[in-house]
């Protein structure tokens, strides 16, 4: 690592990597391919229902998340927003546009929603849309609205994500507009989670200007497990920052190397003590 970084500077590149700011994206064949299919899906011109799905930690948030950038002059992103009264989805279209007005509960798409949506601006990206759906008891009409947003004459492409097996069920006997599933790999096989931790280092070492070294290979080869995508780059967080900040962990009364300490595939449940061992040291 470069000489001329201070604890405070190295405390100040951990805390932003620790809080996920460090940007990197790991794209395989599959997550191309999704990404793709998103691109073409705001080239099109004709308005319809696309839904993500895959295994809990795959990335799909991170890939909603870059779309939005991607065509942020076009989408619009709608969070979960929690009120004492009743708000449903169309409620919470309408306050995606003006965050700090008040709407009455609307069962339909009111004409000042039709108005304000520009040729240009036509796309509704909602993720995860099982918080949405259980919020003020929404479910009931989650899907109807959903259609009337689709349909003529809203004609907004709305492209949201679910792990629920009953929302993707429901979603998939949908007859009454176009709708699209796109299945999210997001699963890296064992033998390439050494290349991911190095394409990660590799990245935080020419974002921050920093000169951290791998553990190499040999100790990264002992995972035998496929990971998703998420915890791969949540473990690589604490490979890096413990490598910055020079932290060591201490196994059965003896202190080790982080070296030494993650060489052995007995300590492959030591991440979460290295995790909070890097986070003191950053956030002391």
């Amino acid at each position: 690592m470069k000489c001329d970084l201070s604890l405070r500077k190295r405390r100040e590149i951990a805390r932003a990597v620790l809080e996920g700011l460090h940007g990197f994206q790991h794209c395989w064949p599959e997550r191309t391919e999704v990404y793709d299919a998103l691109d073409a899906t705001a080239e099109a011109t004709d308005a319809k229902l696309i839904m993500l799905s895959g295994h809990a930690g795959v990335g799909i948030s991170s890939m909603l998340e870059a779309f939005a950038s991607k065509y942020h002059d076009r989408v619009i992103v709608v969070r979960p927003r929690i009120y004492a009264h009743r708000l449903n989805l169309i409620d919470q279209v309408l306050h995606a546009f003006f965050p700090f007005s008040e709407f009455r509960n609307y069962m339909r798409v009111p004409d000042s929603l039709i108005a304000i949506r520009q040729p240009d601006r036509n796309i509704i990206v909602i993720d995860d849309l099982d918080i949405v759906s259980n919020q003020n008891a929404m479910y009931k009409v989650v899907f109807d609205q959903l259609i009337q947003l689709a349909g003529f004459p809203s004609n907004f492409t709305i492209i949201m994500s679910t792990r629920n097996k009953k929302l993707l069920r429901d979603y998939l006997a949908i007859k009454r507009i176009r709708t699209t599933l796109i299945q999210v790999p997001g699963l890296i096989p064992a033998s390439m989670t050494g290349e991911v931790v190095q394409c990660f280092f590799d990245w935080c070492n020419q974002k921050y200007g920093t000169d951290v070294r791998s553990l190499g290979m040999a100790p990264l080869g002992k995972w035998v497990v496929d990971m998703p995508i998420d915890r791969i780059v949540f473990e690589s967080e604490a490979l890096y920052c413990a490598e910055l900040l020079k932290v060591s962990l201490k196994f059965d009364g003896s202190r080790k190397g982080l070296r030494d300490s993650l060489s052995s595939s007995s300590c492959f449940g030591e991440f979460a003590e290295l995790r909070q061992a890097v986070e003191y040291e950053a956030f002391e």
